[in-house]
């Protein structure tokens, strides 16, 4: 008799019947939690704040916008976890939607919206999962870098744009920041007597970093072409070259360096690459963590220490150190007994 298939059981759903669209005219506290966000955190937690709507309502809602979250009890969130990861998602991503969680039923009780302050308490007490992942990304040497740098200074074609570049590289790199920070920056964010700039981070917190000369120089360099007017630092530039004061998207940044890679020769990278790889050189020239966790703009040093890649290097390297019972056998064209042999 064949057993029965294992099931799990669904959640201990909100009473559909309550669930009604939310009054346009009421606050939402999605949208307040949304606010918080940089441009990019906030299109990342939009979407995993609908995955939630559609799974708590059992398939009923999908707009966070509309959703009522303070009919939320800890019998709805106490499972949620367990179930999203029964349904397929990875304990990253499921933490992730934690995350989003946590923060919009505390929007909401900062709202009002909770009458009893133990309900949005028991509610919001869900806790991450534990999970180990294996390292992202991986870091570029300073080889890489150079031809990268070396293929934007010889665009024949368009030097203008091979300028630009340059500083672009030089500045994701120099300054360990994010695609969407270095599109963020203004000129006035600049300045190059001090050689720093001041970024705007996620949460819409900003810190001051400071740049070393060659990115100083490269970034004059830049501006010698762009000019003094007040606006994005870093601008298109038509086929031309003709500097225009408009500011370039995260996804031009993404495209800028994928050009410059295949020009260079290199394997695949992301941009953000360039930044685990400024953290882990930091980390290596000795820099203490918590200066480079400032540098990064990084909440938590343990952040910062999830880019080390120092680790992977050792680990390569020992790798190689380990001697091997190995003995290469003899060619087939080495055996002098080959014609003989025979299969058994």
């Amino acid at each position: 008799m064949a057993g029965k298939s294992k099931t799990r059981s669904p959640l201990n759903l909100p009473n559909l019947t309550e669930i009604q669209q939310r009054d346009p005219g009421a606050p939402s506290p999605a949208q307040a939690y949304l606010n918080t966000l940089s441009p990019s955190g906030r299109r990342s937690q939009h979407t995993a704040l609908n995955n939630l709507v559609y799974i708590l309502s059992g398939g009923a809602m999908s707009d966070a916008l509309a959703f009522p979250w303070e009919l939320l009890r800890y019998e709805h969130t106490s499972g949620l976890a367990a179930y999203m990861v029964d349904i397929g998602y990875a304990k990253s991503s499921v933490n992730k939607h934690l995350v989003a969680l946590r923060r919009v039923l505390a929007e909401s009780y900062q709202l009002g919206l909770y009458a009893d302050h133990n309900d949005y308490y028991r509610a919001a007490g869900v806790k991450s999962l534990r999970s180990e992942t294996l390292p992202r990304g991986r870091t570029l040497k300073m080889e890489e870098l150079r031809a990268l740098i070396n293929s934007c200074l010889a665009d024949g074609k368009n030097p203008t744009l091979g300028v630009r570049d340059a500083a672009v590289i030089m500045v994701l790199y120099a300054a360990a920041v994010r695609r969407q920070e270095i599109v963020d920056l203004n000129l006035a964010d600049l300045d190059l007597k001090e050689g720093k700039l001041r970024i705007l981070g996620k949460g819409s917190k900003k810190r001051q970093v400071y740049l070393q000369v060659d990115a100083v120089g490269a970034l004059q360099n830049w501006l010698e072409l762009r000019g003094k007017q007040l606006g994005p630092l870093f601008t298109r530039v038509t086929k031309s070259g003709r500097v225009m004061l408009k500011r370039l998207t995260p996804q031009a940044v993404y495209y800028l360096l994928k050009h410059r890679q295949t020009q260079a020769g290199l394997d695949d990278f992301t941009p953000h690459d360039l930044r685990r790889t400024s953290i882990t050189d930091l980390l290596s020239a000795q820099v203490d963590v918590l200066t480079v966790s400032a540098i990064a703009g990084h909440a938590s040093a343990d952040t910062t220490k999830r880019y080390d890649r120092r680790s992977e290097e050792n680990k390569k390297a020992a790798a190689q150190k380990l001697p091997s019972p190995f003995a290469e056998p003899p060619s087939p064209l080495e055996n002098p007994n080959r014609e003989d042999e025979k299969p058994s």
